[in-house]
């Protein structure tokens, strides 16, 4: 659950949750015309038209970024009731007002400090029916006494309330992971789902607490999503599948009340952590090289996106491939990855690793898999990594030689400690992170080049 993004396209159910109703799919600048233009009066001064406004934009993003709906099995992100969201009149006509005020704000929403997910900011009219937010008609009043679009949102949401501006807009897709997760798999989304198990525990204290949120799915993981699974009627298989993922999410939404004004809020603490904070010029370690390693990789793929060599030394040229990709990506081109920079960049590369047959061949230098692997992984990752410990065992005999058989066993667990020891890689010694992944491929592609010889190349030795 990564910082919001403007999605590009909204669908929209014309008709409460429950009936049946067409669902429209419209882009989201449209939807929220569309909205503001049936909700409010195109002769309101302007601060009290951009404070409805953004209310109604955090109401819809707060929809789509907790799956809302999705999370119920519901094919659309929002419904046109009323009763349950916000007024959208299919194909009416928008007012200019309107129209020009949601192209200046349409990319910004309303969030408390300290939290992430965009406020679910309540308003009703405030003349026929009151409610624990904004009144629409209270806003002209306090507009006219001239205050701000902000002030007035401040007056009936709290002096926390903050308006994040310039958010990035993206093509959203479904949160679920491409794959089933199970015992042994690792990666951001493992993180994600530990981090929501063990908040829901608290509620539902027979699902154990995960140990250490950690993206490692490990025994202690599966234990937790077995009960989890057996508590809301699941195959109890401790494999996180669609329906699994889902029902985490819409059990977590309700236990945090993320679609309520009094929400408990999801702070920053409770977001995977494989994010390595704030970087940019002068930053160094090893977060700017994994950085600089997904920018690398993405700019073989998006020309766009300007090439970086990897040394763990955030300089203009790292500066320089940022920008690049934030030019490309539509996001604030200031050389600095912030979480959300950094969130865009690596589903970006894993969406590239998505489109590739992942397969080892000699010679051929793989990308990091995207999930960091231990013992218990396997797939053809591990088997490529297996291959290039085995050819670089031949010039270092430190590392042990491996059965390739794609599984992460105690033996690969050992060649690994001994390639990363060798190398000086201190993170994890026993883990194949994107930084031991790097410096293998790197190494065996230098040993591959100087032991293969080419057509007319010297072979080293005096031929008689």
């Amino acid at each position: 659950m990564p910082e919001p993004i403007i999605p590009e396209n909204i669908v929209v159910h014309l008709g409460p949750p429950n009936e049946a109703a067409e669902n429209v799919t419209v882009p989201f600048i449209d939807y929220i015309k569309n909205v503001a233009s049936s909700e409010i009066y195109p002769t309101w001064p302007r601060e009290a038209l951009k404070a409805n406004i953004l209310a109604q934009i955090s109401v819809a993003l707060n929809r789509v970024y907790t799956e809302y709906y999705r999370s119920m099995g519901k094919p659309f992100d929002i419904t046109s009731s009323i009763a349950y969201d916000q007024s959208f009149v299919y194909q009416r006509d928008i007012y200019d007002s309107v129209s020009e005020i949601v192209d200046e704000i349409f990319n910004s929403y309303i969030r408390r400090e300290g939290f992430i997910e965009p406020l679910y900011a309540t308003f009703c009219d405030g003349v026929e029916v009151t409610c624990n937010g904004l009144s629409q008609w209270g806003s002209v009043e306090l507009a006219d006494s001239g205050r701000s679009a902000e002030q007035i949102l401040r007056n009936y949401y709290g002096n926390d309330i903050t308006v994040v501006y310039d958010v990035p807009i993206a093509n959203i897709s479904s949160s679920v992971p491409a794959a089933p997760l199970r015992e042994g798999d690792t990666g951001r989304d493992v993180e994600n789902f530990q981090l929501r198990l063990n908040r829901i525990s608290a509620n539902y204290p027979a699902i154990p607490k995960i140990p250490v949120a950690d993206g490692f799915f490990d025994p202690s993981t599966t234990d937790a999503v077995k009960e989890f699974q057996r508590i809301f009627g699941l195959t109890d298989d401790g494999i996180v599948g669609n329906a699994t993922w889902y029902k985490i999410q819409f059990v977590y939404n309700a236990v945090k009340k993320l679609a309520d004004i009094n929400s408990e809020g999801l702070r920053y603490s409770e977001l995977p952590q494989n994010y390595p904070g704030s970087l940019s010029r002068g930053s160094t370690g090893t977060g700017v090289l994994v950085l600089q390693y997904y920018l690398e990789y993405i700019s073989l793929f998006v020309p766009t996106v300007q090439s970086v060599i990897p040394d763990g030394d955030f300089g203009p040229a790292t500066e320089d491939s940022v920008i690049s990709f934030q030019r490309t990506y539509g996001l604030t081109e200031n050389g600095v990855v912030d979480r959300g920079v950094w969130n865009v960049i690596q589903s970006t590369y894993y969406n590239i690793l998505r489109s590739l047959n992942y397969e080892f061949r000699e010679g051929v230098i793989l990308p990091f898999p995207g999930r960091i692997l231990i013992l218990g992984s396997s797939g053809e990752d591990v088997r490529a990594l297996q291959e290039y410990l085995n050819f670089v065992a031949e010039s270092y005999p430190e590392i042990p030689k491996l059965n390739v058989d794609g599984s992460f066993g105690e033996a690969t667990e050992r060649a690994v400690i001994a390639f990363n020891r060798l190398f000086g890689i201190a993170t994890d010694e026993n883990r194949v992170t994107a930084e031991t992944w790097r410096a293998l491929t790197d190494i065996y592609e230098d040993l591959y080049l100087g032991n293969t010889v080419r057509e007319g190349q010297y072979p080293g030795y005096v031929i008689e």
